[in-house]
């Protein structure tokens, strides 16, 4: 029940992803206890807050005012800031995007990072740009509108989304405290810059703190930097119901079969994930006691797949992304959960889901090689473990990386026979994700009303 006394917060979500991470995981429910919450979101409806507030026992409200547009010139300024950030710090992320935009580009790119002059000329256009779209995107008249709220602090779930700067900054120059919650490790080194000036930080680990505090040391802003874990993986150290079971109602998988759970990713980064599915298929043949799960990305199109549907030993679902639903579903963390706890080994390409297997304790293998041999590195799924976030992830989490298909058989036998070692990747996996303890829920709560009281 909302009372008068407690600090009034407005929580901003603009990602599906951000909806799991703070909602699903059970952080909305503990800020809950604390704060009156009132979320502005321009992906979830009335409705939808209803269902959650109803499956969640939840007491969040939803603000009917819109999402401002974000003018065309304020999004061209965005991109230039992008490209020089990644020029000022050489983030590999930014280099490999501008050399899939052609080789000139690239050259241009690399050889004038060897101009100091040069460098530090696009580390000054990154602060100016900075401050002009932080005064671009501050709406005169957005606190007139919520007079009435009296909003303490904003927490933004994707601060790296101009669209919650523009609310961020508005909100800010009114005394509004601005909490920065970065949801993935990527954030940081591909998304550009944060256009808002935040007084809490929350990462998830102690090498995304240290690249925080790199990065951003150049606005001279005292930010204080806090690592909380991810909450959504909080889920993982939960018990779970009759996971056989669940997973027969889930995919039809049978209990008497291992299973080797493949994981997709986008169609904007993956033009063709078939052929893994064919290696997989290929690699179970010969061996009966085996079933292929199939988890498409929301971002996949499942009817790529559809050449598979008369394949026994398959079974392919999409939590949400069909049908035009962008919403996950109110059990989405538990049917990841389930599917991660029954299968026997993951399979992925260069996704957060290594992360999601190796919390599980779970082999992970990572694909790094493409239907045809040969193809031009811009296009090959090897540049992706070139990425910036890819070359933080600790040694061991980099160590079942194929690069053939006779590779991921040999991986595969090993991992269905035992003989993978998950010991150590446990912890290095622990440390990279928890900071300590499967407590993010708690910690990032805490921290939270350390800062805003």
């Amino acid at each position: 029940m909302e009372r008068a006394h407690q600090k009034h917060v407005l929580v901003l979500i603009t990602n599906p992803f951000a909806v799991i991470n703070v909602i699903h995981s059970g952080l909305m429910a503990e800020l809950g206890k604390h704060y009156r919450i009132t979320v502005m979101s321009d992906l979830l409806t009335t409705a939808e807050i209803e269902r959650f507030n109803r499956h969640f026992k939840l007491d969040m409200h939803w603000l009917h005012t819109p999402f401002p547009p974000i003018s065309k010139f304020a999004k061209w300024l965005r991109a230039i800031q992008m490209l020089f950030f990644g020029h000022f710090f050489g983030l590999e992320t930014i280099r490999i995007k501008v050399m899939e935009r052609g080789a000139v580009l690239h050259w241009l790119f690399c050889i004038s990072r060897k101009n100091l002059a040069l460098t530090y000329l696009t580390g000054s256009l990154v602060v100016i740009i900075r401050n002009s779209l932080i005064r671009r995107t501050m709406l005169h008249g957005f606190h007139t509108s919520v007079a009435g709220a009296n909003f303490h602090a904003v927490i933004s779930t994707s601060p790296l989304d101009l669209r919650e700067n523009a609310i961020t900054n508005s909100l800010k120059v009114r005394g509004a405290l601005c909490v920065s919650m970065i949801i993935s490790w990527d954030n940081l080194t591909s998304k550009g810059v944060i256009n808002a000036k935040s007084d809490l930080v929350l990462v998830w680990n102690n090498k995304m703190a240290v690249e925080y505090q790199q990065l951003y040391s150049m606005f001279s802003e005292n930010a204080a930097v806090r690592i909380s874990g991810i909450p959504r993986f909080d889920a993982y150290s939960r018990k779970l119901a009759d996971q056989d079971v669940h997973l027969h109602k889930l995919s039809g998988v049978d209990s008497s079969k291992r299973v080797i759970l493949f994981t997709t990713g986008a169609v904007k980064h993956h033009s063709c994930q078939k052929y893994i599915i064919e290696d997989l298929l290929r690699y179970a043949k010969i061996r009966p006691d085996i079933a292929i799960l199939v988890r498409c990305h929301p971002g996949d199109n499942l009817r790529r797949y559809d050449c598979f549907k008369s394949v026994r030993n398959l079974h392919i679902c999409q939590p949400f992304g069909q049908g035009g639903s962008i919403i996950p579903p109110v059990d989405f963390l538990e049917k990841l959960h389930c599917q991660l706890a029954r299968c026997q080994v993951c399979v992925q390409i260069a996704s957060t889901m290594l992360l999601d297997a190796s919390a599980m304790g779970k082999p992970c293998i990572s694909i790094a090689y493409d239907a045809h041999p040969g193809l031009h590195y811009i296009s090959s799924v090897k540049r992706f473990y070139d990425y910036s976030h890819q070359l933080m992830l600790p040694d061991c989490l980099k160590a079942n990386r194929v690069h053939s298909r006779g590779e991921l058989f040999a991986t595969l036998d090993q991992a269905l026979a035992g003989t993978c070692q998950t010991t150590g990747i446990e912890n290095a996996a622990t440390s990279f994700i928890h900071h300590g303890a499967p407590n993010a829920v708690g910690l990032t709560a805490h921290c939270v009303r350390e800062w805003l009281g």
